[in-house]
Order: structure tokens, then C-alpha cells, then sequence
């Protein structure tokens, strides 16, 4: 293995240029000096939003204030990224977070005054052309009012806010600080201790020792705080049900998909559509099972790729250009921008000492996306290119296309444009790999994306509506109830595994849980990012502009309304029953091509 490069030893043209935001740390601290002012400018308008003037004047100058800071935390976070023993840029992120704090606590009376102002004028002034970049967020507060307290209540709610997230933050300190696991064996029999970042890599093992041993390392230490964790989560739980009570919401799902102005019908459907297609699931982990030789399958056996003799291996500039390739059913314009991403160094390609791990796609308003990775030559790293590329082009349209005010799309809808890229992309390779092994290796990558992102994500998000549901009858929340029902889902999506008691133990480990009803968004998002794919494949450039569109839109619609401008309507379950008839497709080939490779031997 090459020794990794020191962040001053990477090449230039290797690396994202940042300067983009601020062209020197001077002109960061230039910026900074001035947020300080813009923010107790905003504050002076307390008690006058009354006036039509007044409001609009407080507006501006919170959102001058809020972009400056948001080019500020982002420029500084991400110089901590290239290399995070750099204590320059650790004190930026520090002085970042508590200037973004007092911020916050200066603008803080914007919504809570507005509120108190008769509705009619509110709905006048989301019609007035003056405050157009406005009219969402008018919209949203109108919507919002009949769940909203007096100013008083209000800030007394918002004081609550450390204490009612205390659960998640206690938990990240044991999992992230605390928690230690112990050694297992690796592959050539030496000794190393089992992360959370290396569990994954050590369920792949081809040899089913070193999965079993991770599984039972990783579960067993879980299972040793059986008393806290689950106290932990009951008590996040707790917290979601007592804002849903006092913002009058139905249940503490209503209240957290009340956000995005999405029905439970939505979740609920999801959930539905999902069941129905368990045998095909199953029957997917058990050709899995078969090419890897088990007679019997357990959960320690999920993640071990089966070998089909085949990969794609391109040095990171060649992948670049095969993903460019693989996506021209997007036009000549999207082409043109992930040339000019790449040339223009929006990219840090490679991994160096120190670097944050992973990838992610970030930027800001006033300069671009920018992509981080750690590129390895591999099909999946190609892939993580499409996808961070896929969240890029999504900005990019946005903030060309929307004001700062309606440029940053929810979350609901985030991982569409990312997975119809790796979906674009998939499609693109099996086309052109007619070969069989090729095929079973490339369709085995998108049922497993399948099985990961819909199947997975939909099983956490029945968790989640169980728990929080089970509180909300006045049933405890142990470690036996948990279990029992984690348990039993586990039984009922991978019915044809053999059951590890072990398994039950798994919902501790999944850090979303502490960001309630998020999961969801995982599966709506790849169904979505399926159907859409389909038409751009099946019905060309009128497919194409109808999906620009939705890249275009930002926030400036409620994320359905965002959608059905690309032909995906989640308000009835068509779209996941869609992507799911897919899978089954899909299934049918894999089926088909790995008994002819079978038959070959």
C-alpha cells in the first residue's frame, strides 16, 4: 500500500480550488468582522415587521447575513476537511459555530413576530412582487400557524431545543468517543481492532470466519449497553412526542413529515408497497447465498459480494470521463458543466493524510459545488463520482435558476438527481457489457443499491412508526421491546436467512434513528430516481427537459410539487410499486444469468 500524501505534497491540479469562495483567509476574517453587524442590524427591526417596509428592509439584511455565513462556515469547514489536524482551520470551524449560534438568536424573533400579524396581511405580502424571493417562506409560515404557540411558549420550546436533542448528543459521544471493540482476526490471521469503519469491509471477507466474528464483536459490545442505548432512544422518542403534542400535531410522525408538507399516507404507502415485494428480496439474498456456496444464509453472510469475475478498474480521470460518457442522455449542457467541474478544479479526488473519509458534495450560493472523495479504482468509487456529481449538477441548476431564498431543495428530495446518475450510469454499463459475467457483476450493484437503499431504509422506517407508536400507547421502551420488534422485522424481510439473535441488537447501532423519520427519504428518493431514470432512457429529450425542471425548481415548490415536475407523483404509491416492479425485472435477468454462468462451470 503507497504511503499517503501529506495535504502540502498533493499536487495543485489534484486538489479543489477554494479560493473560489475566499481567495485568501484575510478575506474570510474580512466577512467575519462584518456578520457580527449585519446580525444586530437584523435585531434592531424587533417589534416593527408590522410595517411593510420595515419587514421587507429585516428580510433582506437576514438573508445578506445568512448567506455570508453559510460561505463562511462552508469555506473554512471544508479547508478542515482537507486535512483535519490543522488547527487553523479547526479554531475557524469553532468561531463559525458560535457566531452561527448568536446569529440564530438574533433572527430568532423573525417568525414568532410575523406570526402574531394578521393573516391577511401575510397572504397580501406573499402576492407582492417586492417580496417574491419571500413568497415560500410567507407560504410556510401560514401553513405553520395553526401549529404555533405565543412568543412566549415559543421561546420557551426554543430553549428546550438542547436538552430535547441531549439523547442524540449522548449517544454520538458513546458510539463515536466511548464506545471500544475489541480484536478479531483479519484475513491473514492477524490481529485488528474491529471500527465502525472498517465492520463493512471486514463483512465482505470472502471467508466467513472473519463475518462472523465482526458480527459477533460488533453486536456483543452493543449488547453490553443494553440499558443505556435503549434509555437513550426512549428518550429521543419522548422528545419527538412531547414537540408533536405541543405544536398540536396528531403523532410525532405527522409532525416530522408536516415539515416538508408531505401526507402519512406517503410513509404509510411505502411501507405497504415494500411488504408486498418481500419475496423478491428473499429470493435475491438467496441466489446471493447459492454463488457463494451456503447451504444455510445467516445475516453475517448479507454483505459478501458474490465473486462473478468482473469489475470496472479506471484511474480517477478515465472514470471521470466514462461517467461524462455514460450520462450524454442528459445533454450536451449537463455535459458541459461536469467538464467545467473537473477542469475547474471543483473536485479533491484523492485520498491524503488527514483527509475526512468518505464523500460528499458541498458548496456555496456565491461560487459552486464542490465534490470531496477519496477515490479508489473500483466500480463502487465510480459510482460515488456519479452520485456526488449527481448532488453538484442539483445544486448547480438551483443556484443558477432560484434566488439564495429558494435555492437550497429539502431534504426529501436530495438523493434523486445523486441516484439517477448512478442509475443513468448502471443502465449505460450493462448495455454496453453484454458479456454474462459482466451483466450478473452489474446487476448484482443495482439490486444491492436496490436492497441497501429501498428494502433496508423502508425496515428502519417501520421501526421507527412501530417505536414511536408503541410510546404513544404508553408501552416501554427496553431493550426486550425493541429487540422483539427489531427482531421480528428482521424475521419477516429475510425470512429465508437464518435467525442471530445477535441481529436484534442492530437497531442500536443506526445513528439516524436520532434524526427521527429521515430513513424514509433514503427509499422515496431512489424510487423516484428509478421511474425518472426509466422515462430519460425510454422517452428522451422531453423526459429530459420535464427533470430539469425539478432540478431548476430548488425550494421554490413543496418537494411533491418539485417531483411532479418530473413526472414521479408520491402522492399515490405509483412510483415505489414502479421501482419495484423493476427489482423484479431486474431479478429475472440476475436469475437468468447467473444459472447460465452456473451451467458454464
Amino acid at each position: 500500500m503507497d504511503k499517503l500524501l501529506k495535504r502540502n505534497e498533493v499536487p495543485v491540479n489534484d486538489t479543489w480550488k477554494l479560493e473560489d469562495i475566499y481567495e485568501t483567509n484575510t478575506a474570510w476574517e474580512q466577512d467575519f468582522g462584518r456578520l457580527a453587524g449585519l446580525a444586530s442590524q437584523v435585531e434592531s427591526f424587533k417589534g416593527k415587521l408590522g410595517d411593510r417596509e420595515q419587514l421587507l428592509k429585516a428580510l433582506d439584511l437576514s438573508t445578506e447575513a445568512e448567506r455570508i455565513a453559510s460561505g463562511l462556515y462552508t469555506y473554512a469547514r471544508m479547508r478542515r476537511d482537507e486535512d483535519n489536524s490543522n488547527t487553523l482551520y479547526q479554531g475557524m470551524v469553532a468561531r463559525m459555530g458560535q457566531a452561527m449560534a448568536e446569529l440564530g438568536s438574533k433572527t430568532a424573533f423573525i417568525s414568532p413576530e410575523l406570526l402574531m400579524l394578521d393573516e391577511e396581511y401575510l397572504k397580501q405580502l406573499s402576492q407582492d412582487a417586492a417580496f417574491s424571493d419571500y413568497d415560500m417562506m410567507l407560504d410556510d409560515l401560514l401553513r405553520n400557524r395553526s401549529h404555533m404557540l405565543s412568543a412566549s411558549e415559543e421561546m420557551l420550546l426554543a430553549m428546550s431545543n438542547d436538552m430535547g436533542s441531549a439523547s442524540g448528543t449522548i449517544y454520538d459521544m458513546l458510539t463515536d468517543a466511548d464506545m471500544r471493540f475489541p480484536e478479531i482476526e483479519d484475513e491473514n490471521g492477524e490481529k485488528q481492532r474491529l471500527t465502525h469503519s472498517n465492520y463493512i469491509p471486514f463483512m465482505m471477507s470472502e471467508k466467513r470466519g472473519v463475518r462472523k466474528a465482526a458480527f459477533d464483536a460488533l453486536y456483543s459490545t452493543y449488547k453490553s449497553f443494553s440499558a443505556a442505548i435503549p434509555a437513550m432512544y426512549a428518550g429521543n422518542v419522548k422528545a419527538d412526542m412531547f414537540y408533536a403534542k405541543a405544536r398540536r400535531h396528531d403523532s410525532a410522525l405527522s409532525a416530522s413529515l408536516f415539515r416538508d408538507n408531505i401526507p402519512v399516507s406517503v410513509y404509510e404507502s411505502l411501507i405497504t408497497a415494500v411488504n408486498e415485494h418481500l419475496g423478491s428480496l428473499q429470493k435475491f439474498v438467496g441466489i446471493n447465498a447459492r454463488l457463494n456456496g451456503l447451504d444455510e444464509m445467516h445475516f453475517y453472510d448479507l454483505y459478501q459480494p458474490p465473486k462473478l469475475g468482473f469489475d470496472i478498474s479506471l484511474p480517477f480521470k478515465e472514470a471521470y470521463e466514462l461517467v461524462i460518457d455514460c450520462l450524454k442522455p442528459l445533454g450536451e449542457d449537463y455535459a458541459e458543466i461536469l467538464r467545467r467541474a473537473v477542469n475547474e478544479r471543483w473536485i479533491d479526488p484523492y485520498e491524503n493524510e488527514g483527509k475526512s473519509s468518505g464523500a460528499y458534495s458541498w458548496g456555496t450560493y456565491d461560487s459552486h459545488p464542490y465534490v470531496l472523495c477519496n477515490y479508489k479504482e473500483d466500480l463502487d468509487h465510480l459510482q460515488t463520482v456519479a452520485h456526488e456529481m449527481g448532488h453538484s449538477l442539483h445544486t448547480w441548476y438551483s443556484d443558477t435558476n432560484q434566488p439564495y431564498t429558494k435555492s437550497q431543495y429539502s431534504l426529501f428530495v436530495a438523493e434523486v438527481a445523486s441516484t439517477v446518475n448512478e442509475c443513468l450510469v448502471l443502465m449505460e454499463l450493462l448495455d454496453r457489457h453484454p458479456e454474462d459475467e459482466a451483466q450478473a457483476y452489474l446487476l448484482y450493484n443495482l439490486l444491492d443499491s436496490f436492497r441497501g437503499t429501498v428494502f433496508r431504509q423502508t425496515m428502519f422506517a417501520e421501526f421507527e412508526k412501530n417505536a414511536h407508536e408503541m410510546a404513544e400507547r404508553g408501552e416501554p421502551l427496553t431493550c426486550e421491546t425493541l429487540n422483539a420488534m427489531y427482531g421480528s422485522l428482521n424475521k419477516k424481510y429475510y425470512a429465508n436467512l437464518a435467525f442471530d439473535e445477535l441481529i436484534s441488537y442492530e437497531w442500536m447501532r443506526i445513528p439516524h434513528f436520532y434524526r427521527s423519520f429521515y430513513v424514509y427519504k433514503y427509499a422515496t428518493g431512489f424510487s423516484s430516481a428509478m421511474a425518472i431514470a426509466a422515462r430519460i432512457r425510454k422517452e428522451g429529450e422531453k423526459a429530459v427537459e420535464e427533470y430539469k425542471s425539478f432540478l431548476k425548481a430548488g425550494c421554490s415548490l413543496y418537494p411533491l410539487d418539485a417531483l411532479r415536475l418530473a413526472g414521479v407523483d408520491l402522492s399515490t404509491p405509483a412510483p415505489v410499486r414502479s421501482a419495484l416492479d423493476t427489482f423484479d425485472e431486474l431479478l429475472a435477468k440476475y436469475e437468468q444469468v447467473t444459472n447460465k454462468l452456473a451451467n458454464k462451470k
